[in-house]
């Protein structure tokens, strides 16, 4: 069967964006593999926030800094000069505060009119003409759950709903108990996974780079010395990546077996935010955000009486939780 995220992305990049802050549940990874290689600039629904998040620290290398702040207001009067320097620069433009329209003013940007002269391409924007660098990308992104956007604004740009999903949410809720439980692990988890990732991309690295040494040999390979030396060491680095990986795949199955123990409390907690938020259809007043109720699981941990056995203290944690 086709598996749509492996052949589109590799699990080297799924990592990075995974360390990067993005949810590991598959919709996370799909919408990841959207905001990626989308031709349009995307158009994020993130009532939680969590597409902001990896959306910065993915482009925490490429986004400029004003006083202090590294994204932009789509009501900021100073909207189109800082447009100007990311496009002109090739930098990301982080555009937040979106409600049901985006200003015209925009459209030329959204649709790419772009015009070439000689080797520089420009963008006519509120008649002045900008410089375009094709590494400028632009993220807009709401916080309003349901926003009702025109067919026209949808067809200028590529909508994602980043809307938290309820295991996306067990997942996070699972490294915030273990940080608070068992921090030592979490760290040892991060860890492993980084190194997992490294060596992923370093072995995906050399099978490149030895399909390349293939492709471009024109003579008989056997009489090629340079290419011969290359595939032995290929083979070797291959083999010490491979040993790596199977060494830390049995360390974060080891880990994953101890993090399991308090998977009950993170599945409460996910079942009991799902809940709360269906409740506001009944009432505004049971309105509630992410954030908000990420400080009521962290401070029910913290009130839950303590316990020597794991199972005892999970228990404790969800009686403390259900009833705060």
């Amino acid at each position: 069967d086709l598996d749509v995220i492996s052949f589109l992305a590799d699990v080297g990049t799924i990592g990075d964006w995974n360390m990067d802050g993005l949810p590991t549940d598959p919709l996370s990874t799909q919408n990841g593999i959207l905001v990626t290689s989308s031709t349009r600039f995307p158009l994020l629904i993130d009532p939680q926030g969590q597409a902001l998040n990896w959306i910065k620290n993915k482009e925490r290398s490429n986004l400029p800094t004003w006083n202090g702040q590294n994204i932009v207001d789509l009501s900021d009067p100073k909207l189109k000069d800082k447009l100007e320097l990311c496009m002109g620069d090739g930098k990301s433009l982080i555009i937040v505060g979106v409600e049901d329209e985006i200003d015209p003013m925009l459209d030329p940007v959204l649709e790419k009119e772009i015009t070439k002269k000689g080797s520089r391409m420009y963008v006519n924007v509120s008649d002045k003409m900008m410089d375009y660098d094709p590494n400028f990308k632009m993220y807009f992104i709401t916080r309003l759950p349901n926003p009702s956007f025109s067919p026209e604004l949808q067809a200028k740009t590529t909508l994602i709903d980043f809307t938290v999903t309820q295991i996306g949410l067990e997942e996070q809720l699972l490294g915030k108990v273990i940080s608070k439980e068992q921090k030592a692990l979490e760290e040892q988890l991060t860890q492993v996974l980084e190194e997992v990732n490294a060596n992923t991309k370093s072995l995906m690295l050399l099978d490149a780079s030895l399909l390349e040494r293939l492709t471009s040999n024109t003579g008989d390979l056997l009489d090629d010395e340079e290419l011969v030396s290359v595939l032995a060491n290929t083979k070797k680095k291959a083999a010490e990546v491979n040993a790596k990986l199977i060494a830390a795949d049995e360390t974060r199955l080891n880990i994953a077996e101890k993090r399991e123990q308090f998977r009950p409390a993170a599945t409460r907690g996910s079942v009991l935010y799902f809940s709360i938020v269906e409740m506001s259809l009944v009432n505004v007043m049971y309105q509630t955000s992410l954030t908000q109720f990420l400080e009521l699981f962290m401070g029910s941990i913290d009130k839950a009486d303590k316990a020597t056995l794991a199972s005892k203290r999970v228990s404790n944690i969800i009686e403390t939780m259900t009833h705060m």
